[in-house]
């Protein structure tokens, strides 16, 4: 489940609040100058898409993540080393050193990271 540019601005304003968010918190908060009816659309997505829920409460729409940014962002990486590396750690790591050594400190926060996992 890729999500574009446009929806992820709106995604942040999402994470970033505790609470539910109505369309007109998000458009206060954008740094856009989208109309209304292009935050309703991109909320729709975002909502076909299974990454936020809508609850109606009177006649406001209140929208909350279902999906949790650090599960969007695991998810993409998931997708990411399947898609370009054919899901080997290795095989991105060696892309990510190229042609260039890892360092020394490099390796230990490598090292240190498997260790804790």
């Amino acid at each position: 489940m890729k999500i574009s540019d446009s929806e992820m601005e709106i995604m942040k304003i999402i994470w970033s609040h505790d609470a539910a968010v109505t369309s007109a918190q998000i458009a206060a908060e954008l740094k856009t100058e989208w109309k209304p009816t292009t935050i309703l659309t991109f909320l729709k997505r975002l909502t076909d898409k299974g990454i936020i829920a809508s609850d109606k409460v009177g006649k406001t729409n209140y929208y909350r993540a279902i999906v949790s940014e650090k599960r969007y962002a695991s998810q993409q990486a998931e997708e990411f080393l399947d898609q370009f590396h054919s899901g080997s750690l290795k095989n991105f790591l060696a892309a990510l050193f190229c042609d260039k050594k890892p360092s020394g400190k490099d390796i230990d926060e490598i090292k240190q990271w498997f260790e804790e996992v």
